[in-house]
């Protein structure tokens, strides 16, 4: 019997809650449903996941850890589990607006403004986890859900890793090295992709910067983190020679980088190939640009200061850059780069498409 302190579980939940058909995802581990909690009519997500799919004890961790969990505003709330004898039920609160990826692709890209609650919310959920020891392992905009007041919910615990706290200093955690090579392709650091054994800490923080760099680009930065990407081999060049990764990848496509400097520097430093070198949590959340973000209240993402400044929208693509600062300057704004929308192709080839990806997960032999 699943057991987890304080959730309803087995003959409990299923009495408690009655599945729907309506189909809200679906993974490499099933899918995601809707259901009511009988007693209130409240409706839920129901993660169904078969037997034939998932091992009893990878399930029992991903609800034991969403239960360690549970305090944290930003991460998906566990409301009971049951089992029949083809498949697990993990009931959890539902995330009303659906996906973070599917704002960000029916928008193209988000402008500065409106990425940083959302990527505050998600620094705050992986605050929580890595205080816990708890790495997530599949950060990506597919795992970030916005509730009903557009709030993140950070979901999908089946790939986290729970590091053991050191019986010398219980403070701190036992760092052995992780070796399964798990996560979502474009997402993925470079360490865990060499699967030659990684710190699960620093993986997360360039997953989140993977995901701010999308949210704001509208395109991936890489198709992963390997030789296999000329992009990569081209990003590390950059980097040993003290160049932006950011100014680096827009420039394979010809394209100015319109970020700020604030949000530039925030990505370059969650994106340093090196993990030891990489921003920390407490790092990011100090951060200029963060600083700058506001927690919103209900509705902020139509509501809140807009940017005023011009935004061209494919004008742009038929105009040179010193035609650009000069309609820049007629309309009296600030010195920066115009924002372009649409495709990036450069003489390489396009830029990744952000699609969404399934979690991989193998474990290498010897590990």
């Amino acid at each position: 019997m699943l057991t987890v302190d304080t959730v309803m579980t087995d003959a409990a939940a299923a009495a408690e809650f009655q599945i729907m058909d309506q189909e809200l995802g679906s993974g490499g581990y099933g899918k995601v449903v809707h259901a009511i909690h009988t007693a209130t009519g409240q409706r839920v997500a129901a993660k169904l996941i078969p037997l034939s799919r998932m091992k009893r004890q990878a399930v029992e961790k991903e609800v034991r850890l969403m239960g360690m969990l549970k305090d944290c505003p930003y991460i998906v709330g566990l409301r009971g589990l049951s089992e029949d004898a083809r498949t697990y039920v993990i009931y959890m609160d539902l995330a009303e607006h659906g996906e973070l990826f599917s704002r960000v692709i029916d928008k193209g890209s988000l402008q500065e403004h409106e990425a940083q609650p959302w990527f505050l919310q998600l620094m705050l959920a992986v605050q929580h986890m890595h205080a816990l020891g708890v790495v997530h392992r599949d950060l990506k905009l597919e795992n970030i859900l916005l509730d009903a007041q557009d709030l993140c919910k950070v979901c999908d615990f089946g790939l986290a890793h729970e590091y053991a706290r050191s019986a010398k200093e219980p403070a701190k955690f036992e760092l052995t090295l992780l070796r399964e090579v798990c996560g979502s392709k474009s997402y993925c650091a470079p360490e865990v992709l060499e699967g030659r054994g990684y710190d699960g800490f620093p993986t997360d923080l360039w997953s989140c910067g993977i995901c701010l760099f999308a949210m704001l680009a509208g395109f991936f930065p890489l198709d992963e983190a390997t030789g296999s990407d000329w992009r990569f081999s081209r990003v590390k060049m950059a980097a040993e020679a003290g160049m932006s990764a950011c100014h680096t990848i827009y420039g394979f496509y010809d394209r100015p980088c319109d970020l700020s400097n604030e949000a530039r520097d925030l990505i370059d430093g969650m994106l340093r190939i090196s993990p030891t070198e990489r921003l920390t949590v407490a790092q990011v959340l100090d951060s200029p640009w963060l600083k700058q973000a506001a927690m919103p209240q209900a509705g902020y993402g139509v509501a809140g200061v807009y940017d005023q400044r011009p935004v061209y929208r494919g004008a742009a693509d038929q105009m040179s850059m010193d035609e650009v600062q000069k309609l820049l300057a007629a309309d009296g704004a600030l010195p920066v780069r115009p924002v372009y929308r649409g495709g990036a192709t450069g003489k390489d080839g396009p830029a990744p498409a952000l699609c969404k990806q399934n979690g991989m997960s193998r474990l290498r032999e010897g590990a």
